[in-house]
């Protein structure tokens, strides 16, 4: 126990928190992990999901209670609802989602995945045909808090040893010996039997694992942009650069078929307009490049404001200042409005069509019905990063500029 408090300390080193919190399962592996943060890290608060879907999540919920009381450790519990599809994908989600709810910025959270597990992972992902990259060591959820793995380079029995010499008592979940499930498939049938034959594959399997996810991470980093060149790249990179890309988003377990068969279509002709749809958003294919469309925002009809203003939406923030010169004029409040279509923008050039002007801006489709629309009464005054309006305003109306900033599609970063 004492090699594994330190290696605990040592992994916690260069992490600095505002609390230190274990996903606290109740089974072995977080039983471990739980002791082993108490006594390298104090204080440490558990925090248990009950997923619901095992009749006996709400003992294993209450040992975690005792468990808890008897040690002085604060613990946070939640219960959620698991989405029906792929059970063990869609309780993952859940817990994480229920980890984002219970944590904010600065906590940092342990979580009690090992070697064994990390191998499970690699086969498993291999199997799926969705690469071979491992767990990453750490993540941040979107609300801020960390997640940490510690235990990633440790093997199983390890943790076993440990949890015989402190004596715990742990709870075993009957439906991880179920081999209906893919992962309990590998543990229990599949990875004996390579163990066996290479002794060392575990370890093999994880090291191979990391090496893949460090590589996809650079990539992360390469291709941190809002819009992805597809065309700039060889047709065989573009899969694999799309996968990277869209990690910046959140959107991960994508199959490498739709990815491969959305890439394709960029040697479509220029008016093509494929679409993917994922988990949240969406692949768009706009000027050559692959675009993450979110989904659109819940917007009212209208929004009032009295210049000068700043006026926060759900996509973005807008800004309405005095303008020295050029600006638009207008007199008094203003609303902010979104397209119905029909509008018209006036220039000295003369009049024509919102979406003419939308498109010559540059601006992609899938943010055209979104985007604020000024108005002074019943004018159209200004179009943010289109053009300006209403010059033409009352002779002592003052002149005003606006900004509209759009809140970046892009998730949290994901560090590995």
């Amino acid at each position: 126990m004492k090699d594994l408090i330190r290696h605990l300390r040592l992994e916690l080193a260069g992490f600095d928190h505002r609390r230190l919190a274990v996903a606290y399962s109740g089974g072995l592996d977080s039983t471990v992990l739980l002791h082993a943060a108490v006594r390298a890290a104090p204080p440490v608060t558990a925090v248990h999901v009950n997923h619901g879907l095992h009749p006996d999540a709400d003992h294993w919920q209450a040992h975690c209670e005792a468990t808890c009381r008897t040690h002085g450790i604060e613990l946070l519990s939640r219960r959620v609802e698991v989405a029906a599809g792929n059970v063990e994908a869609e309780a993952r989600r859940s817990r994480h989602q229920a980890f984002d709810a219970l944590l904010d910025t600065g906590d940092l959270l342990l979580l009690a995945h090992h070697q064994d597990d990390q191998a499970e992972t690699v086969l498993m992902r291999l199997a799926q045909g969705r690469g071979a990259a491992a767990m990453p060591r750490t993540r941040r959820l979107p609300g801020g808090a960390v997640l940490l793995r510690p235990f990633l380079s440790l093997p199983k029995r390890g943790l076993r040893a440990a949890a015989e010499e402190l004596g715990v008592d742990w709870m075993e979940d009957p439906s991880n010996a179920d081999t209906a499930f893919d992962r309990n498939f590998l543990r229990h049938e599949v990875l004996p039997r390579l163990t066996e034959r290479w002794p060392g594959l575990n370890a093999a399997l994880a090291r191979a694992g990391k090496a893949q996810a460090d590589t996809e991470a650079v990539l992360r980093l390469l291709l941190d942009c809002e819009a992805l060149p597809l065309n700039d790249l060889p047709p065989d990179f573009r899969p694999l650069a799309l996968r990277a890309w869209l990690a910046r988003f959140d959107e991960q377990n994508v199959s490498g078929r739709a990815l491969a068969e959305f890439a394709a279509q960029f040697d479509a002709p220029a008016d093509a307009q494929p679409e993917l749809r994922l988990r949240r958003g969406c692949l768009r294919r706009w000027r050559g490049a692959a675009h993450y469309v979110p989904p659109p925002p819940t917007l009212a009809s209208r929004y009032e404001l009295q210049p000068p203003a700043a006026l926060r939406l759900p996509h973005g923030e807008l800004v309405v200042e005095k303008a020295g010169s050029g600006g638009f004029c207008a007199a008094g409040a203003l609303s902010v409005r979104f397209r119905r279509g029909g509008e018209r923008v006036r220039s000295a050039q003369g009049s024509r069509s919102l979406k003419r002007a939308m498109q010559d801006a540059g601006l992609p489709p899938w943010l055209r019905p979104s985007h604020p629309l000024l108005y002074s009464g019943d004018r159209l005054v200004a179009v943010p990063g289109v053009r300006w309006f209403a010059n033409d305003g009352p002779e002592a109306a003052p002149r005003w500029r606006v900004d509209w900033t759009l809140r970046s599609s892009a998730a949290q970063p994901s560090p590995s």
